[in-house]
């Protein structure tokens, strides 16, 4: 399948489509706000075009996600190897506490994603999110809205084409590690745990839905709703038998009295709760460093290696040391992270949605020389630059008009496997929903 020229020929349907003018594109921009698909009031989608994506496309991606995560299970256990691993992380006696707390599973990246850049030459990881990824229901919502348009309508007589919806892959997720806590009986109660006031809301809302019309009655509850008492977590008069956490153990840390019963819960084995506090071992960056750095002693497989080198840059925490540079050879960390702006980014270890991300290839050099004091006080990583994508999109304004657009195509992996796709667009340099871009959802597309 030739996917740039079926790109152009389904911009070619949309510009004949009458329905599109300026009136049909504000209908679309709210039946998004209608159901759901919307983050802090706004349309998550701004374009008239999917992401399109082959069978062997999705094959050779299933297969890097497969190795990659397998290599960062052996990284995390060779973090978690003997006693003083709180200590070495630089974690603060509250974070501590919280990632001590056993979760009744060894798993712990239950629902992750891997942020990754595709070109036509490299697929390139340069993050993982597994403490609360989110976008899952949105992509499943804005299935349903390319689904109606006529140029679907039209790619279907001549491909054959099918979504890739990934709130059931959550679901049965969150069902087996259940199984695996152990503690439940029949079907459990789920509580969908964040703040009310969070700009995914309506993400929540819409994973409830799901839930229920799978069958499993589903809540969603702010921390502050929830109470512990006689050995159960409860929330009103319901009690709560397994917690979809979207709280970041952040805020968990930063208001420790109104998660109390979230997390009195979860010590006692009350509650099974995905992902668990210990997940945020694995959001932080420098995990990355640990799978790049050949001094890490850790036994990969001869694949895992391989996978890594191609797919995951150069990474390492900023400090007075010597390692190696991305050409294998000794230096001096400090004098090449100086040496070397244009081919590097530094970033907070543990931060999220772009914060404090430093491009220096962007910058001043006296703005990266800043970005490394700030790294050597508070942990930073540098990564190397990757390739990334662009392309231009028809835009849902009804002007026919083209915008270029930042790509990534970041793979959910639910209990190492990957389940689907968030593809964000970004008319800057971070490609983040937070940050203000947009996403679409992902279809396979075969000939036939």
């Amino acid at each position: 399948m030739d996917l740039p020229a079926l790109r152009l020929q389904w911009d070619e349907r949309l510009d004949a489509d009458p329905s599109l003018d300026r009136s049909g594109c504000l209908a679309l921009q709210d039946w998004q706000l209608r159901h759901g698909a919307s983050f802090d009031g706004r349309p998550l989608c701004k374009v008239l075009r999917p992401a399109f994506i082959t069978p062997a496309e999705l094959e050779a991606v299933r297969d890097i996600c497969s190795h990659t995560i397998g290599a960062i299970r052996k990284v995390r256990r060779w973090m978690l190897s003997g006693r003083a691993w709180p200590e070495a992380l630089q974690l603060g006696e509250a974070a501590r506490d919280l990632v001590r707390i056993e979760p009744g599973f060894e798993r712990l990246g239950i629902t992750s994603r891997l942020d990754a850049f595709a070109t036509p030459d490299a697929f390139s990881f340069v993050e993982l999110n597994a403490e609360a990824p989110a976008g899952i229901a949105y992509h499943d919502v804005l299935v349903g809205m390319f689904e109606g348009l006529d140029a679907m309508a039209w790619l279907r007589e001549r491909a054959d084409v099918r979504p890739l919806p990934v709130s059931g892959w959550l679901l049965s997720a969150l069902l087996t590690t259940y199984n695996e806590w152990g503690r439940g009986a029949g079907k459990p109660r789920i509580a969908i745990v964040d703040w009310r006031d969070s700009p995914t809301v309506a993400e929540f809302r819409l994973l409830a839905e799901r839930f229920g019309r799978a069958g499993y009655e589903a809540v969603v509850a702010d921390p502050r709703d929830l109470e512990f008492r006689a050995g159960r977590l409860v929330v009103g008069s319901k009690r709560i038998d397994l917690v979809y956490r979207r709280v970041l153990v952040e805020d968990c840390l930063a208001r420790p009295d109104e998660v109390r019963a979230l997390v009195d819960s979860v010590r006692e084995r009350a509650v099974c709760m995905v992902n668990p506090f210990r997940a945020h071992l694995l959001h932080r960056k420098r995990l990355f460093a640990h799978l790049t750095d050949p001094g890490t002693p850790v036994d990969f497989s001869v694949q895992e290696r391989a996978i890594v080198a191609a797919h995951v840059p150069w990474t390492r925490l900023v400090g007075e040391s010597r390692t190696t540079d991305p050409q294998g050879q000794e230096v001096d960390l400090l004098d090449y992270v100086r040496g070397h702006q244009e081919q590097l980014v530094i970033k907070p270890d543990d931060d999220y949605g772009g914060h404090g991300v430093c491009l220096g290839w962007a910058v001043s050099e006296a703005a990266w020389d800043e970005a490394i004091s700030r790294a050597l006080a508070v942990p930073h990583v540098v990564q190397k630059r990757v390739p990334v994508a662009s392309g231009e999109f028809p835009l849902m304004d009804g002007s026919g008009g083209h915008q270029r657009f930042l790509v990534d195509r970041d793979p959910y992996v639910f209990r190492g496997v990957l389940g689907g796709f968030l593809t964000r667009l970004a008319a800057g340099e971070l490609a983040n929903v937070t940050a203000g871009g947009g996403m679409v959802p992902t279809f396979v597309v075969a000939g036939r």
